[in-house]
């Protein structure tokens, strides 16, 4: 990022910068909220994820895929 970077919102980054640790216990407390969990899969990558072996975007294209896989097996039943 240059040094005048921002988000749409013109806030500084450091403003609105969550861990990756903290952001993936964030998305497990709303699953929990709401009685479901993360799939072991999904648990995987997000462990890679928070340790920084991928970033957001392969990380979102990995679930999606995980997804469709689940769904493609779900409908052959």
């Amino acid at each position: 990022m240059g040094s005048h970077a921002s988000t749409s919102n013109g806030a500084a980054p450091a403003a609105i910068k969550v861990s990756r640790e903290q952001a993936a216990a964030n998305a497990d407390g709303l699953l929990r909220a709401e009685g479901l969990a993360m799939s072991p899969e999904h648990q995987a990558l997000s462990a890679r994820w928070e340790a920084g072996e991928i970033d957001s975007e392969e990380l979102e294209r990995l679930g999606m895929e995980l997804e469709r896989q689940r769904l493609a097996s779900t409908a052959v039943r």
